[in-house]
């Protein structure tokens, strides 16, 4: 509603039909044609900017105001999108700032009173200028409401004031984790109460219901309907990590998968810088694939963008503390905005697990079964035994002989059996190399 104490001739005639003239003395109004949204960030967050002033007709006059006054924000934007807890107006030209806190009741009332406002509209045959003033149907068809209440204002009479606004709402998310493909639209709409002893200022918020010929309820509100409305072109960027943590060696690397989904109803396709960090103590983390992220083309009718794969590569150190910690890429827009997305690196000790000992007596060795904890190489040693290697590509089990050489081999072939030591050693493809070791009798007959 852009006007609220002094309204239009017409109007008044359509307020004092309805028992809506009240004796308010604020005077805020919406200043035309101010409403407008853009994404500053180039991602993220939209920004709802509009302009209050005093009496706007046609330009900012004089206030008429004393006496204390609340004054009642509603915002429709799309549903899922994250409001502001507050939204400042900042005065341009001296005055006091207006301070709006979130207020349920607030949505809720004017949705609730905007059909009955709507019928009055038609049924008095409220003349275009009257219709501009009230403003249409709040929430606008497929937009939700969300609800500010101001502090008590109190102004000069005489002041010619401006105020600023700029809310920003943070995109739905989809349920999914899809990006938002857009556009961002809004509206808003403004209403206004007295604040005195009998009406104190954190009572229950209530609209008027305006029906011809009934007084509307004490202390309740006078709210509009949507003055203005705008809409936007987004962009959006979305990324998810893996479910599980990804396991690193100490003193080894690993990839971490990250997976990008872009949308737009933009213009341009931006190119975004990634960054990747860990929380683990004295590890690196670097984007293995690229240091820049330019979304494929748009599908015209998705909006959408074909899922992109990006790595980033953690590395622990030798003296990393064997725990679950965290890796991070991020995305930057050109713009500024950002997204990221946070998943879990589990940096652990590789560990041989010795298994049975098969000898064949035949030709005097012993085949170990060992179980390596992922791709690497094993290597059984020691004195007096021949060294053998067998490569696994994944975690599992292996085989490998232990078979004597030198002295021991002749100790053997002379008594039918010998003592060696082995060393089982595994070197993982990115870690470091663990040992473990067993003493194994060989039989030969």
């Amino acid at each position: 509603m852009s006007r609220l104490r002094r309204p239009a001739k017409p109007l008044i005639a359509l307020l004092a039909l309805a028992g809506l003239v009240v004796a308010l003395s604020g005077c805020v109004y919406f200043k035309p044609n101010s409403l407008s949204l853009s994404q500053p960030g180039g991602i993220g967050s939209v920004r709802v900017h509009f302009e209050l002033c005093t009496e706007p007709l046609p330009n900012c006059e004089p206030s008429e105001g004393e006496a204390p006054v609340q004054y009642l924000l509603a915002i429709a934007v799309p549903p899922g999108a994250t409001p502001p807890q507050t939204i400042t107006a900042a005065p341009r030209n001296g005055g006091p700032p207006i301070i709006f806190t979130l207020n349920e009741e607030v949505a809720r009332e004017f949705e609730a009173a905007s059909p009955s406002v709507q019928k009055l509209l038609v049924e008095e045959g409220a003349p275009p200028e009257a219709k501009q003033i009230i403003g249409g149907p709040f929430p606008p068809a497929g937009l939700r409401g969300v609800g500010y209440l101001s502090g008590p204002i109190s102004e000069a009479p005489g002041s010619t004031l401006e105020w600023s606004v700029d809310a920003d709402f943070g995109v739905p998310v989809a349920a999914d984790g899809s990006p938002f493909t857009g556009p961002f639209s809004a509206g808003v709409a403004l209403g206004i109460r007295g604040v005195a002893p009998e009406a104190p200022e954190n009572r229950p918020v209530q609209c008027v219901k305006p029906v011809v010929g009934e007084e509307p309820p004490k202390g309740a509100a006078i709210c509009g309907g949507t003055n203005q409305q705008a809409q936007v072109g987004t962009s959006d960027l979305r990324i998810s990590g893996p479910s599980k943590a990804t396991e690193v060696f100490v003193g080894g690397s690993a990839p971490v998968k990250f997976k990008l989904n872009y949308a737009t109803t933009g213009t341009t396709i931006p190119s975004f810088a990634l960054k990747a960090t860990t929380s683990l103590k004295g590890g690196k983390a670097g984007v293995a694939s690229g240091s820049s992220f330019v979304p494929a083309a748009i599908d015209p009718t998705s909006h959408r963008a074909p899922t992109a794969t990006s790595e980033a590569k953690v590395t622990a150190p030798k003296n990393a503390k064997p725990g679950t910690y965290e890796v991070t890429l991020t995305a930057t827009a050109p713009q500024g905005g950002t997204a990221s997305q946070v998943a879990k690196v589990k940096v652990v000790k590789p560990k041989l697990k010795l298994g049975g000992v098969k000898l064949n007596k035949a030709n005097g060795t012993a085949t170990v079964t060992v179980k390596v904890p992922g791709a690497g190489t094993l290597t059984v040693s020691g004195k007096g035994i021949a060294k053998a290697k067998k490569k696994a590509k994944k975690a599992k089990k292996l085989k490998i002989t232990v078979k004597a050489k030198g002295t021991t081999k002749a100790a053997l072939e002379a008594t039918g059996k010998a003592k060696v030591k082995a060393k089982f050693s595994f070197k993982p493809k990115s870690g470091i190399t663990v040992n473990k070791s067993k003493s194994i009798t060989l039989k030969q007959s």
